[in-house]
């Protein structure tokens, strides 16, 4: 019995040998291949523009089970405007939002809002690279996808203009149209999205600048009356992650979110395109009628914008710019 025995510990310890399997072991090592990363997103997921990020991160997460699950936490848990300054420090793993709410950190990331040239173009252009160094450097972070390319600014009030003028409207504004705005003669101010509403409805601000998506779940529209256009560059949302979290990752574990990024940034326009057109009739169903200011109009507000960027870094923006526009 001793010697079967012996002869039974031998051979295990012989197939442990050759094949490296130990009993109890592998559940262990496919476990610590799924790796959980805590995402925050700017707006909450019932919001239009955090829903395709929620999309996205339900797509990533079936697409790489067993390599990765994402959780998402929006701003009642970090402020959307401390989102940033969370994934460069590894409070979270990745970031979900516009590259206005980091400008003190890195103005340039910006030029996002202008370009014209395709996201999945920019990768192959070197433009992409550019601005992943640019976030490396600044922001510690991975530049992971970015959307909403296509989706226009409109310029939102309750009243008419006058002669194509704003002179004494208070709109509230966001830096990427500050400049577009004070030309206009309006006043631009600040203030959280969610205010807006009460602000309307005591009348302490006259308008806004917005995207066309979102006035309505906001219910903004149940005071604005036009929306002045045409639109006026894009409103580019960033998914960023930490630098060292992003390094941490297995290659298969890098090369699935990167598929998913990808293949949801080629698909991008079909969903703008459709997006668009639900947008713009639940605005008109809703009494909120189109005011076409000429071509004019989106020139002006990108032209102040070029300048600002290029204010910021010339020489960066100089090689960028080529790249971004078509």
């Amino acid at each position: 019995m001793k010697i079967f025995k012996l002869t039974l510990l031998a051979t295990a310890a012989v197939f442990v040998g050759v094949t490296g399997f130990v009993p109890g072991i592998v559940s262990q090592e496919v476990q610590a291949q799924e790796v959980k990363l805590k995402a925050a997103s700017f707006l909450p997921g019932k919001v239009i523009f955090a829903k395709f990020f929620y999309d996205w991160v339900g797509q990533t997460n079936k697409q790489c089970s067993g390599k990765v699950k994402i959780s998402v936490v929006g701003p009642a848990a970090i402020g959307s405007m401390k989102q940033w300054e969370a994934v460069k420090s590894g409070v979270v793993d990745m970031h979900y939002g516009p590259p206005t709410y980091y400008k003190g950190a890195a103005p340039e990331a910006g030029v996002s809002d202008l370009a014209t040239t395709p996201f999945p173009q920019q990768r192959k252009n070197g433009a992409y690279k550019m601005l992943d160094e640019l976030h490396n450097k600044k922001l510690n972070s991975k530049l992971i996808m970015q959307v909403m390319q296509g989706v226009k600014f409109y310029l939102y009030t309750s009243k008419p203009h006058k002669n194509k003028r704003f002179d004494g409207f208070r709109l509230r504004s966001a830096p990427l149209y500050d400049n577009f705005f004070k030309s206009l003669g309006a006043s631009p101010l600040r203030m959280p999205a969610p205010a807006v509403y009460t602000a309307l409805e005591r009348k302490t601000v006259d308008g806004l600048g917005w995207p066309l998506w979102g006035v309505s779940d906001f219910s903004w529209d149940k005071f604005i009356k036009y929306r002045h256009g045409p639109g006026y560059f894009s409103a580019i949302l960033n998914t960023l992650m930490n630098k060292k979290k992003w390094d941490s990752l297995s290659a298969a574990q890098r090369n699935c979110i990167h598929g998913s990024a990808t293949s949801f940034e080629v698909a991008w326009p079909s969903k703008v395109q459709a997006q668009d057109k639900k947008e713009a009739a639940r605005q008109k169903k809703n009494g909120v009628n189109y005011v076409d200011m000429g071509s004019d109009f989106s020139a002006t507000a990108t032209r102040y914008y070029w300048e600002e960027m290029t204010s910021y870094n010339p020489s960066w923006i100089g090689k960028i710019k080529p790249l971004v526009t078509q």
